[in-house]
C-alpha cells in the first residue's frame, strides 16, 4: 500500500500529479460533456508504430481507428501498412491497436496496472497535457534495455463539440 500511495503523487513535466488529475477529470470532462477524442501511440526501437484514435460522446465510445506505420529513418515520414476503423457495432473487433476505453477507464487501469507496481524495482511514469488530463502513464522494470515501457501514451486529445 505504501508503494501506491507514493507513486499517486509522482508528478510529470505538467506539474500534476495522478490524484490532482483524476480530480480535475472529474470536472472537465463534466464542463465538456464527457465529449472528446485521443490517440494513442505505440512505437518500437524497430521503428514500427502504431496510433490508435478512440472517439467518445457523451462518456460512450463511439469509434476506433488504427493505424499501423513504419517509420523511415531518413525523414521520420510513417508509411501505412495497415488500418481499420470501428463504429459502436464493431467496437474491439480487431485485436491491433488500444482497446476502446474512455478516459475514465483509462484513469483506471492506470491505477490499477501501473500505480500499484513496486517503485523499488520499476520507475514510474504519470503525466498529463496542460489542461491536466491523463496522457501517460506505466512503468520501466529497472534494468530493462529496449521496448520496455509497460502503460501507454497519448499523442493527442481534443474536446468535442
Amino acid at each position: 500500500m505504501d508503494a501506491l500511495r507514493e507513486n499517486l503523487i509522482v508528478t510529470g513535466e505538467s506539474g500534476y500529479n495522478f490524484t490532482e488529475s483524476s480530480k480535475l477529470w472529474l470536472k472537465l470532462k463534466a464542463r465538456h460533456k464527457d465529449t472528446y477524442q485521443y490517440s494513442i501511440l505505440e512505437i518500437s526501437v524497430t521503428n514500427l508504430g502504431g496510433e490508435t484514435t478512440i472517439s467518445v460522446e457523451k462518456g460512450k465510445v463511439l469509434t476506433r481507428s488504427y493505424e499501423q506505420f513504419m517509420i523511415s529513418e531518413e525523414d521520420g515520414s510513417r508509411t501505412v501498412l495497415f488500418s481499420f476503423t470501428e463504429d459502436q457495432n464493431s467496437l474491439g473487433s480487431n485485436s491491433e491497436g488500444a482497446p476502446p476505453k474512455t478516459i475514465d477507464e483509462l484513469y483506471e487501469t492506470c491505477l490499477r496496472d501501473y500505480m500499484s507496481i513496486d517503485p523499488d524495482r520499476n520507475t514510474i511514469y504519470f503525466d498529463t497535457n496542460k489542461q491536466g488530463v491523463i496522457s501517460l502513464c506505466g512503468y520501466v522494470p529497472d534494468l530493462c534495455q529496449d521496448d520496455c515501457f509497460v502503460g501507454f501514451e497519448m499523442s493527442h486529445f481534443s474536446w468535442g463539440n
